[in-house]
């Protein structure tokens, strides 16, 4: 299965630090990714050596995934059972996580003694109206010129469902990225994850960096072209962001039982 240039650049840099926080690079550890979606984070870590177990609430998501050669299993987070983990590695899949305080619950009976919690999040309560802009003009100039694709926000399988505004979108940037963020149930925000870990765990780590260029590596032309376009709009958001032009939404946190 062909996986289009640009999200393989994206998992790329989700790897590293993934490979990074665990310890061994994970080869030997029992995890349990949360929010698997089609795999390709899933492939590489089971080929590195980890004894990965990935679940997904999305049917289509676990099928695609089973077809990239993962064992996926379809199953909601709070629904799961299994035998305790060495660490549970949640992949833009926490902020859906609901109630809250019934899935800080369920880690804390995932995870054996000392075992990590690795969130690939975002902030995207955290935003300002400069960044926003800056997110829609780039996106409004590439979809103009073809090299974007338009604008769909992400389903999201067993997790509720996205409002739909009918009608152009609201002039204001902020105003445009809010509504394109109203869930329901409503997505946790950045403070409420962290304040969340914890109080139930021991955070050892949080970290903001560039997220905005992600919004675009399953809409961009999947070959060379498209690939490189992602790489250059991460090196400006990235850029912008040393700058401190720009917000950094991406949010990435360490956590350990006690």
């Amino acid at each position: 299965m062909r996986t289009a240039g640009a999200i393989e650049a994206e998992v790329d840099e989700v790897e590293a630090w993934v490979k990074g926080i665990l310890p061994r690079g994970g080869r030997g550890l029992r995890v349990l990714e949360v929010g698997c979606g089609p795999g390709v984070l899933a492939g590489r870590l089971l080929r590195a050596g980890v004894e990965l177990t990935a679940i997904d609430v999305s049917e289509e998501q676990v099928a695609e995934a089973r077809a990239r050669g993962v064992p996926a299993v379809v199953s909601d987070f709070l629904a799961f059972e299994a035998e305790p983990f060495d660490a549970l590695l949640f992949t833009r899949s926490l902020h859906h996580v609901s109630p809250l305080d019934t899935g800080l619950a369920k880690i804390r009976a995932l995870l054996r003694p000392g075992g990590l919690v690795v969130a690939d999040e975002f902030a995207h309560d955290e935003i300002d109206a400069v960044t926003a802009a800056w997110f829609w003009d780039v996106q409004a100039v590439l979809e103009r010129c073809g090299a974007l694709a338009p604008d769909v926000p992400r389903r999201h399988h067993g997790h509720g469902k996205h409002h739909r505004h009918d009608g152009p979108p609201p002039a204001d940037p902020l105003e445009r990225w809010q509504e394109r963020h109203r869930h329901e149930p409503p997505l946790h925000g950045a403070r409420t994850m962290i304040s969340a870990l914890g109080a139930a765990l021991d955070l050892r780590a949080q970290e903001r960096c560039a997220y905005l260029h992600r919004y675009l590596s399953d809409r961009v032309d999947p070959g060379e072209a498209g690939t490189g376009l992602f790489l250059q709009v991460r090196a400006l958001e990235r850029m912008r962001l040393e700058q401190r032009l720009l917000v950094p939404i991406g949010l990435r946190l360490v956590a350990a039982v006690r």
